[in-house]
């Protein structure tokens, strides 16, 4: 038989048993509603029986029972299946969240969109074709002008401010990585050392690393790895960020000023890199807040990047391909090669408006900053002549009749080309195109046609042997001449016209305003627009913004199914159901009373031995 006293070691143990289990129920109902907390339950074992020797035989009695651990739920498996998907939910989110600020921006379709305001400045050169002298038609190009440049660098403006908070997010979100990365290395430490002796199990603290590593997998993609000591190796993309001996790896941020070569953007970049070997870190794709804060700012496709991109595409289109067609036209004061958009010069001496086709974007500048309405067309109400709403210039003939009045003389004068007289003793010398030609026409007796030009009191002469009409060409002006005269060979008398060539005010043309709203809508021959019409292009771009985002949106809804379903799964396991530890306390609670009774009855029959033993006879 068994000790005396040994029931009581037994009923102790039950006691025990059933307390640690009482009050594991009790911590886990207490943290039902603590984020990251396992359902913790507590094994229990049979005691090591006792034996003793009868005679021959060994009998063995049993012992009660033994905590043999508390351990928490959790299945490895589902952690690292959430870890995963949780990556790919936040890159999702948060890449939708950015192209959603983008939409934001160009505000399409709306009234204050710029594609209403390319159109109503499309308006306000078909409506100046019609009638391309009227002041009021001209005032409307030049304001709805202003009105494009303003949406164009407003939109240019918002993409950069956007960009910066781009760069303030990504700094938070590497400085929160290394706080979690330090985070998870303390508790590393902490769990070695409670389970070190090999009877404890860290529970608590396991649930607060892991809890830990779900909020690490939302900001990149984690790899993790648990080795005998229990500690966790954390690696992102290949580099290391926790490791199991103990250190700590930590990200920084550089960031690179606007306009720096090669890239040339017009706003500042804060790149991630990595600290033990300053290289630029490159995430892994679709994984992570941090990789989707940098692809909004940087992808040329989906980024802020690429739109700014296309902004600038527009601005240099504008400027270059645009600007060539005005300056190929002609005000109402007869001026060719000015520009509507732009304010650059050439530097030369009398300055010209800069041909920005054949000289490219200023060195550090960009497109976009360059781009703006002409200042000599906005900045006085005599600047809207500068507007070239036609093809040709106007010519203005004053006709001295010959010196005999026996003929008559008519002129019909076609502008082509770029009306710049030049010196005729020194060609190469440009004349004010202000300065009036003068035409001289002569016809001798004989019925022999010359004549000379003269242009700042420089005369020369040309024989013409062909008989009236003629064509002169004073530099790039065709000008007929018809010549009728009675030609009297007895008289010696010539007759002799005169005409004073000068730029006329007649504008009643408007067929180039015709050309430059078709450069708007239907123009495909610009190379910096892929072969496509400005209209097309923006509206290709603005499509191409909202499928985008439709799409960040459909995949961030269904990631966000399979991580519900995954977190439903660990809750399955890891969970707290409140009905379960209701009916476990029950059970424990009457497990511990029934102890305490049997503990009871084997006291009552230990004092009946101790106290009413042998007092018999006395």
């Amino acid at each position: 038989m068994g000790s005396t006293f040994g029931g009581l070691n037994i009923l102790s143990r039950s006691l025990y048993a059933n307390q640690a289990s009482l009050e594991t129920v009790g911590h886990n109902i207490a943290n039902a509603g603590t984020d990251g907390y396992s359902r913790q339950r507590v094994n229990l074992a049979t005691a090591s029986p006792s034996g003793e020797v009868y005679g021959l035989n060994k009998n063995y009695s049993g012992s009660g029972v033994t905590v043999a651990s508390i351990i928490r739920a959790r299945d490895r498996f589902t952690d690292e299946q959430l870890w995963k998907e949780s990556s790919s939910l936040s890159y999702s989110q948060t890449s939708s969240a950015a192209l959603t600020k983008m939409e934001g921006v160009f505000t399409e379709p709306s009234e204050t969109g710029i594609q209403t305001v390319l159109n109503r400045f499309w308006t306000s050169w078909q409506t100046l074709s019609t009638n391309a002298s009227d002041s009021g038609a001209r005032t409307a190009v030049a304001q709805q002008g202003v009105a494009l440049v303003n949406a164009i660098k407003h939109a240019a403006e918002q993409l950069r401010d956007t960009a910066a908070n781009i760069n303030t997010e990504v700094v938070a979100t590497v400085n929160k990585i290394n706080q979690i990365s330090e985070s998870i290395n303390k508790l590393n430490e902490q769990i070695y050392f409670t389970e070190f002796s090999g009877t404890n199990n860290a529970n608590d603290l396991r649930d607060s690393r892991d809890l830990l590593v779900d909020e690490l997998s939302k900001l990149v993609d984690v790899s993790v790895k648990e080795d005998s000591t229990g500690r966790y190796t954390i690696q992102t993309s290949g580099l290391t960020l926790v490791d199991a001996k103990g250190y700590c790896n930590k990200l920084s941020t550089e960031t690179t000023a606007k306009n720096t070569p090669p890239d040339n953007l017009s706003y500042d970049v804060t790149k991630v890199v990595f600290v033990n070997n300053g290289n630029v870190m490159n995430f892994a794709d679709g994984k992570g807040e941090l990789k989707a804060l940098l692809d909004s700012r940087d992808s040329s496709t989906k980024g802020i990047k690429g739109y700014m991109t296309s902004l600038e595409n527009v601005s240099q289109f504008l400027l270059q391909d645009f600007n060539d067609v005005h300056r190929k036209g002609y005000g109402t004061n007869n001026e060719s090669g000015r520009n509507f958009f732009g304010d650059g010069t050439d530097g030369g001496s009398p300055a010209k408006d800069k041909d920005y086709k054949t000289v490219g974007m200023p060195t550090g500048s960009s497109w976009i900053d360059e781009l703006t309405v002409n200042s000599a067309i906005t900045g006085s109400t005599a600047g809207l002549a500068i507007i070239a709403a036609k093809t040709t210039f106007s010519l203005v003939s004053a006709v001295t009749p010959d010196a005999d009045n026996t003929g008559s003389a008519t002129v019909t004068a076609t502008g082509t080309g770029t009306y710049v007289p030049t010196d005729p003793m020194n060609p190469a010398t440009p004349i004010d195109p202000a300065t009036p030609t003068t035409v001289r026409v002569t016809v001798d007796d004989l019925g022999v046609i010359k004549y000379s030009a003269s242009t700042n009191g420089v005369d020369w002469s040309t024989p013409i042997t062909t008989i009236s009409p003629i064509t002169v060409n004073i530099q790039g002006m065709d000008v007929t001449i018809a010549v009728n005269s009675t030609a009297n060979p007895t008289s010696p008398t010539e007759d002799t016209y005169e005409f004073t060539l000068s730029k006329g005010n007649n504008n009643a043309s408007g067929d180039n305003a015709i050309l430059l709203g078709n450069c708007l809508k239907t123009d495909t021959s610009s190379s910096t627009l892929g072969n496509v019409s400005l209209d097309s292009y923006y509206s290709a771009m603005i499509g191409t913004l909202g499928v985008q985002s439709q799409d960040a949106q459909r995949l961030g809804t269904n990631q966000k199914t399979v991580v519900d379903q995954l977190i439903n799964l660990r809750a399955s396991t890891s969970g707290v159901n409140m009905d379960e530890e209701m009916t476990d306390m029950i059970r424990f609670q009457k497990g511990y009373n029934a102890s305490a009774r049997v503990l009871t009855a084997m006291d009552e029959m230990l004092d009946k031995l101790i106290n009413g033993t042998g007092i018999v006879g006395r």
